[in-house]
């Protein structure tokens, strides 16, 4: 019995060391394929590290502006902000005391209305004398004889002005403070010389806000204008805003010169379209000259 025992051990070695091998072999498999899977959640990225005041590496280059073309931007801003400077102090607020604000007829354009307080609307002026001459619009006095001028060179202060002179024509006004004193005054400039592209500043009171300054460019010298059935041949459009409160106003150029009086708008369903008319400077030269009423 004893060599069956030992025969039968041998029978049984070398299939057990197949299998084993088999098994082996099947892990070692399982393994690498376990290793060359791509992972089940994704590796989180390694956060950014930037130390305080440390640009990125790729940070957008910085445009260097010449230093002749920075001094020349320099000097156009300068002369800009010394014409506003001189122009400010003789732009004046004109109100007729005791009248509310008219109604107007609807229409494609419409005249430019006083502003501010309902109860005491108050349009714009330009003294364009040192004694006290004040050009605006005859919107804006109506049929007064007399209005207020408030004057806000230095300290703010009120004027009665009586209305002296009168152009429907061309929808201007001149009146003269009551007053002993010179005034701040801008120089009028040529209308007929004003060209498409001039840049133009509006300045006045808007809706009651003193002081206001808008920029634009002058989009046609002569245009023809109908306004509440009254035509007007050669009004200065431009696409400066111009607002209730700034008829009267003036339309000044880049040298500081009046070329025009600011006294309409286009504002179709009372959306602002960028299209405002001012009467030529040189309309007025009638009015200035006492050749009128």
């Amino acid at each position: 019995m004893k060599p069956l025992r030992n025969n039968t051990v041998r029978n049984l070695f070398w299939p057990g060391l197949f299998m084993l091998a088999l098994l082996v072999s099947m892990l070692a498999s399982n393994i690498a394929v376990f290793q060359n899977a791509p992972p089940l959640l994704p590796t989180p990225a390694a956060p950014i590290q930037m130390s305080a005041g440390t640009a990125p590496q790729q940070a957008m280059p910085q445009v260097q502006v010449p230093a002749p073309q920075l001094e020349a931007h320099r000097a156009v801003q300068e002369d800009v902000s010394q014409v506003i400077a001189a122009v400010m102090p003789a732009v004046v607020s004109v109100s007729r005391p005791g009248q509310a604000q008219d109604a107007q007829p609807a229409g494609p354009v419409t005249y430019l209305t006083p502003g501010g307080n309902p109860a005491a609307p108050a349009g714009s002026g330009i003294v364009v004398d040192e004694r006290g001459y004040v050009l605006t619009t005859f919107q804006s006095v109506g049929k007064a004889s007399v209005v207020k001028v408030t004057v806000f060179s230095g300290s703010q202060k009120e004027y009665l002005a009586d209305v002296v002179g009168i152009d429907s024509t061309c929808d201007l006004a001149l009146l003269k403070v009551r007053a002993n004193k010179m005034f701040a005054a801008v120089p009028l400039g040529n209308s007929d010389a004003v060209n498409v592209g001039d840049i133009v500043f509006a300045v006045g009171n808007p809706f009651g806000f003193t002081g206001t300054v808008t920029m634009g460019i002058v989009s046609s010298a002569s245009r023809q204008v109908t306004i509440q059935g009254v035509r007007y041949p050669d009004l200065i459009q431009t696409d400066a805003a111009i607002n209730d409160g700034n008829n009267g106003g003036p339309l000044i150029n880049i040298r500081g010169e009046v070329v025009g009086v600011n006294m309409a708008t286009l504002m179709p369903d009372h959306k602002y379209s960028g299209i405002g008319f001012a009467a030529p400077i040189n309309n007025a030269a009638n009015l200035l000259s006492g050749r009128t009423r």
